[in-house]
């Protein structure tokens, strides 16, 4: 019997819509993000980060070693500081190298100095804060709550078969992306919508374990038999449009998980498909809410997408 695992893991922050106008030039950005084909599109409220007076900032830093701000989405507010010598310590550098701070409501931007040149030492846009927080980044300190600020309405999920989800949903016109950007109202008064839509690149780790029951098993010890990437992102679209009903998701794959271009013809008996980050999903009708561990990088716990081919059955467990 196979069986196997799909965790969803993203390959870069989630961007806004108007941030991905913004980096899609850049070729660091482009190579990451195109390691996924499969993406997610959401909502929340415009975020922001508010910092104390020029003076006050200066001063802790210089004292302290300590940057603290507040960051605000809709209706709640977090203290979070960043931990300058901790970050030293991180990126292993002297702690004698000049740095030079940028902050506006959106972003903040740490330049080093050498010399003469001025070189990016590290940036935090209010989602890749976030995301930092989630994994632990050991010079994020406070933001305890930050899974209330990892909490999106998702409108759609897509994939791109033939190309990466760079090409499919940035480079190229999208038309779930226009039509969200069309129909939806902003969350935040005085927001625009092209802010509060948020991107989210995904890619697939797979595993699988096989348990031998009858004899005709035992042909399959040594054989690898994942499936083409392909056929797996494919079905992992099915299961999860199938199952959480988002509202742009015209196709609904009523049959799943019978399909033609999905696991159902391989010789999978069980698979289940899990987000391996601390993030949660919003719908209509269902929540997915994960949980990963900060120091280790694994899972703690997921609402998971349990799949029997070998029954036709397509079911949502919750972790909590």
């Amino acid at each position: 019997m196979r069986s196997q695992l799909h965790q969803l893991e993203l390959v870069y922050p989630p961007i806004s819509n108007q941030e991905a106008e913004w980096i899609k030039d850049i070729t660091e950005v482009q190579e990451q993000i195109s390691q996924s084909n499969l993406y997610f599109i959401g909502q929340k409220p415009e975020t922001f980060f508010i910092f104390p007076p020029d003076e006050e900032i200066d001063q802790n830093i210089n004292q302290d070693g300590k940057l603290v701000f507040q960051i605000i989405c809709g209706a709640r507010t977090s203290f979070c500081t960043l931990d300058i010598n901790a970050m030293y310590d991180f990126y292993r550098v002297p702690s004698d190298v000049n740095l030079k701070f940028e902050m506006g409501d959106k972003n903040i931007r740490i330049w080093r100095l050498d010399d003469d040149k001025q070189d990016i030492f590290d940036w935090f846009t209010t989602e890749k804060l976030i995301f930092d927080r989630s994994r632990g980044k050991p010079f994020i300190l406070g933001f305890d709550d930050f899974e209330d600020f990892f909490t999106y309405n998702l409108h759609y999920v897509g994939i791109s078969k033939s190309q990466t989800s760079f090409e499919r949903l940035i480079v190229q016109p999208h038309d779930k992306r226009l039509r969200i950007l069309s129909n939806e109202h902003p969350l935040n008064q005085g927001s625009r919508l092209t802010d509060e839509m948020i991107l989210f690149f995904f890619r697939i780790k797979s595993q699988e374990i096989k348990q031998y029951l009858i004899d005709s098993d035992f042909d399959q010890i040594g054989k690898n038999e994942l499936e083409d990437r392909i056929k797996i992102i494919a079905d992992a679209e099915k299961a999860y449009v199938s199952v959480i009903d988002t509202k742009y998701n015209e196709v609904k794959f009523k049959d799943y998980p019978t399909s033609t271009d999905g696991l159902s013809t391989s010789t999978v008996n069980r698979i289940a498909y899990l987000i391996d980050e601390n993030i949660t999903f919003l719908t209509d009708s269902v929540s997915l809410i994960s949980k990963r561990d900060k120091i280790f990088g694994t899972n703690l716990y997921a609402d998971f997408i349990a799949i029997d081919f070998d029954d036709k059955t397509v079911e949502l467990f919750k972790a909590e």
